[in-house]
């Protein structure tokens, strides 16, 4: 049950950074970052009543503080890098390096990966990296890379960080990092001046963003609980499949013959890690 989240979350969190991309280009990135946090949290307030909690710990609201920042963090440096880079490119880059970081964290605490599994994620690797492969790497410049980087350390942080939460806690500490986000996000939107509503013809697909991205940490979060680290994090890297086939869908960007071999190869890789 623990993959199926993962994966799941990799689906949605495909959605929410292709919205989130895709508002960059049209209104300011702290704009979108602060509205998409806030309109995402009736959604969490719905999953906190209808999931179960039954304690929470000094060590929950700390990992949670930080996983919320860490995870805004890398949202805005990912809403960044996607509102000047090919979507195709950055996001399976993310993708890819935060699975690696996120490995290596969990090997180095003595987590035990089987045979089936490191092929599995050898596999998923292999497949963001097909999907990351473009014809022309012209829009990766220094900043969008660097930028990407940092999306990438922010992400692998909030997993680390939700991976140290107690199941008992439930969704408890993704509320206290939403408690932090939020207002944070809207004080530097302010300081920038861009903190007023996104106008009505851009208003959906903020929405949409912000809901995809809080229904996708709540799975994650549920899967991290449950289940080792390496594993779900390898499967939520998958997530660049499905920002490239809405890239493919929606803006009409062509796929590369690595890239359409890269999404079977994602579809391969997930089917062993979920078994």
């Amino acid at each position: 049950m623990t993959n199926f989240l993962a994966l799941g979350a990799a689906g949605l969190y495909g959605i929410a950074d292709f919205a989130g991309g895709l508002a960059t280009r049209r209104l300011p990135v702290w704009q979108v970052t602060a509205w998409a946090q806030l309109l995402g949290v009736p959604l969490l307030v719905c999953g906190i009543v209808v999931t179960r909690w039954t304690s929470i710990g000094l060590a929950d609201v700390a990992f949670g503080a930080v996983g919320g920042v860490l995870g805004l963090i890398g949202i805005v440096a990912l809403y960044a890098a996607l509102s000047e880079g090919t979507m195709s490119i950055v996001s399976p880059m993310t993708g890819v390096l935060t699975a690696a970081l996120t490995v290596m964290w969990g090997l180095v605490s003595g987590e035990v990966i089987d045979a089936p599994q490191w092929t599995g994620i050898i596999l998923a690797i292999g497949a963001v990296v097909l999907i990351a492969l473009d014809r022309t790497d012209a829009s990766m410049t220094r900043t969008v890379f660097a930028k990407t980087v940092i999306a990438s350390v922010g992400f692998a942080g909030f997993f680390v960080a939700f991976a140290q939460t107690s199941q008992d806690a439930g969704l408890i500490p993704l509320a206290v990092g939403r408690s932090i986000t939020v207002p944070v996000a809207f004080l530097i939107a302010a300081s920038v001046h861009t903190a007023t509503r996104p106008p009505n013809a851009s208003l959906g697909i903020v929405v949409l963003s912000g809901n995809a991205d809080v229904a996708a940490n709540i799975a994650i979060v549920f899967a991290l609980q449950r289940g080792p680290l390496g594993i779900s994090s390898v499967l939520v890297s998958l997530y660049p499949m499905f920002t490239v086939l809405a890239a493919m869908v929606i803006l009409r960007e062509h796929p590369t013959a690595p890239q359409r071999i890269g999404i079977i190869l994602a579809i391969v890789a997930a089917a062993l890690l979920v078994m």
